[in-house]
């Protein structure tokens, strides 16, 4: 049940046989590599010489150094970690990069009128201890930990973080990633860069071509089945980005007092202060393409959240005459 529903993989194989003739076709020049436990690969579609492979490697290394060092609740150290373990109402400054990020976070929590908010990591931490005992948490523990939860409850004005519970904490998990491939592309083409592809962990963002002069192209795969001729959708990404939210990829299954079983998956609905439960005709995974990776990874995340695929179509396509760019496919489990 918990198998993934869709996989977001490159079509650059698939296409090369498909186009391959007696003279091989030129290839992208390749940086892969497993950072913070998750793959990345990213695909330079013009010719560099040693000097240049550098400077990529550099810009490449040197941003997710940044994720992990300012965004990654994982990493004791990092700024986030600190704001996290920061007393109520005791103010620290925010660095550039996380005071840029929080603006962005605040027009998403705002666009979403509060399905996105990561200062649900609270209630999380709390659901996800009693799932992997077998239980639901009681509901005096969700309520007693109510006043920590909202975007309300924290302040950055001037650049200057606080926050009014001791116990609020962010998690930046669900768009880091996506936040991470924008900087990657937009470095990289800083750098003169003009033919990008960057993959993190299915997030991708694609910016000009392949180096056979076609766009660059992933297919949105069938579940279980990574045939591009099966796909539910091919795709050329020209100067645009994709991301896929799934409820596959983390889950609990309980067994209630009456013999019931339920599944939990690992995404959070803010407005119910539950994960959400796995379940016929609920939303099993949500692709969306978007100018940039941000957008896709925070808006797919959101469409996950509505009880039924009609309630998620009815709201993205609300807000696409301000996101004309936004393209989506919603699997129903």
């Amino acid at each position: 049940m918990h198998t993934t529903y869709r996989l977001l993989v490159p079509l650059i194989f698939f296409f090369c046989i498909a186009g391959c003739s007696t003279q091989k076709p030129p290839s992208p020049i390749v940086f892969a590599d497993n950072i913070m436990t998750i793959n990345y690969r990213i695909l330079v579609g013009e010719k560099l010489n040693t000097d240049q492979r550098v400077i990529v490697q550099k810009i490449i290394d040197d941003t997710f150094v940044e994720i992990d060092t300012i965004y990654n609740k994982w990493n004791l150290h990092s700024e986030l970690s600190q704001l996290n373990d920061l007393p109520a109402n005791q103010k620290k400054t925010l660095s550039p990069q996380l005071l840029i990020f929080f603006t962005y976070i605040d027009h998403f929590v705002n666009l979403t009128e509060g399905r996105f908010d990561p200062t649900i990591e609270p209630l999380h931490q709390l659901w996800k201890t009693y799932l992997e005992q077998g239980q639901i948490p009681p509901q005096n523990e969700i309520e007693h930990l109510k006043p920590a939860i909202g975007w309300d409850k924290i302040s950055f004005k001037d650049g200057e973080f606080q926050k009014a519970d001791d116990r609020t904490q962010l998690d930046f998990g669900g768009i880091a990633k996506g936040y991470c491939v924008d900087l990657l592309v937009e470095r990289l083409m800083e750098a003169g860069l003009n033919n990008i592809f960057v993959e993190w962990g299915g997030e991708i963002r694609a910016q000009g071509q392949h180096p056979t002069r076609r766009p660059w192209s992933i297919f949105i795969s069938k579940l279980g089945d990574r045939n591009p001729e099966h796909a539910i959708a091919q795709l050329d990404l020209n100067n645009r980005a994709i991301a896929t939210s799934g409820d596959y990829y983390q889950s609990w299954t309980i067994t209630l007092p009456d013999g019931q079983t339920k599944s939990y998956c690992h995404i959070f609905n803010p407005l119910t202060l539950s994960p959400l439960e796995v379940k016929t005709g609920s939303v099993a995974s949500a692709s969306l393409t978007a100018d940039n990776c941000l957008t896709a990874d925070t808006l797919a995340k959101v469409l996950m959240l509505f009880d039924t695929v009609d309630e998620a179509k009815e709201w993205i396509d609300s807000i696409q005459q301000n996101y004309p760019s936004i393209d989506y496919w919603i699997v129903v489990r």
